[in-house]
């Protein structure tokens, strides 16, 4: 017994890595598992905002992830647009921190539209239902111009209509009764950098703000959400689960059997409906599954060998 035991810490290493390189390659291709969560208080406030704001005025998005942080920031920006898509509001999104910036965002939207067109829903058209307005470089300056006059800020930008002829943005369906940065319904950011505090500073009391955030920006905005400057703050690869699983089942709302997955107990008054159609359970839910497993595969190892190693001092105990 002991000696089966002590042979667990002759395990190769590889075999082990090989191990956890086929779970989690069966994971990312495309596996996805609902597993049972409970969202963070500030995750439910996004989600509250996002789902409450009002559906006639545009969206702004700030949109300052690049690739390096895709593996956080693009689930956070494609959960937050397959909501407004499937809620039928209007954005706009642009960014001021990366020259990258703009062109993943669109790619991700592209992204999403291939995905509705599949399952027989609404694509979303650019001008009619949202605008891109690229790269605003330097943030201070760029946001400064934004609480001044968006009207003076934007103005120069052009953009190509339905019928493919360059107009100025402010003649967009999407921009319609908006002369300032306070008549959007809602502004989000989706950052990896300085670029949110920035946002906060010289927007945060004149727009209701949410945060979209990598796991290491999580602490350093919490405050910014505590002081109500942030209505609403998703962090890291959770919050991206935590929006996906609001998104699939509402918060404090009823199922069909009758049962409340997702329970707001400070706020059980507060009754926010799932998005009605399309996509719910994306990246956040293929993340957070392979980090489960990878997480129990260390756990395991770290076990198994502490186990061999004990077993192996019983033994050498044993023949003294």
């Amino acid at each position: 017994m002991w000696k089966l035991l002590a042979d667990a810490q002759k395990i190769k290493r590889e075999y082990l890595f090989l191990v956890l390189v086929v779970s989690l390659s069966a994971t990312l291709i495309g596996l996805k598992k609902a597993l049972p969560q409970i969202p963070d208080s500030n995750s439910m406030d996004l989600y509250a905002v996002m789902m409450t704001s009002d559906p006639n005025k545009p969206v702004f998005i700030q949109s300052d992830w690049t690739n390096s942080t895709r593996g956080e920031s693009r689930g956070h920006f494609q959960g937050l647009v397959r909501s407004l898509m499937a809620t039928n509001r209007k954005f706009v999104f642009y960014s001021v921190a990366d020259p990258q910036a703009p062109q993943v965002a669109r790619d991700a939207i592209r992204t999403i539209n291939q995905e509705r067109k599949k399952q027989g829903l609404r694509e979303y058209k650019p001008w009619d239902d949202y605008l891109d307005l690229g790269l605003f470089p330097n943030a201070e300056n760029s946001l400064n111009a934004f609480s001044n006059s968006i009207k003076s800020a934007w103005g120069g930008r052009r953009a190509k209509d339905s019928t493919g002829r360059e107009r100025p943005v402010f003649d967009s369906p999407v921009l319609q009764g908006v002369t300032k940065i306070e008549d959007c319904g809602a502004y989000y950011v989706v950052s990896a950098s300085n670029s949110i505090d920035i946002a906060i500073e010289r927007l945060g009391t004149k727009v209701t703000m949410g945060g979209l955030v990598t796991g290491v920006m999580g602490p350093g905005m919490l405050p910014y959400y505590r002081s109500g400057q942030l209505k609403g703050l998703t962090i890291g690869l959770v919050g991206v689960y935590d929006l996906e699983y609001m998104m699939e089942h509402g918060i404090n709302t009823a199922d069909e059997a009758g049962n409340i997955v997702v329970k707001n107990r400070t706020k059980p008054e507060q009754v926010i409906p799932p998005v009605p159609e399309g996509t719910t359970f994306g990246q956040g839910a293929t993340n957070n599954l392979a980090l489960h497993i990878a997480l129990t595969l260390m756990i395991l190892a770290i076990a198994l060998g502490n186990v061999g190693m004990i077993a192996k001092k019983k033994l050498e105990g044993g023949t003294k």
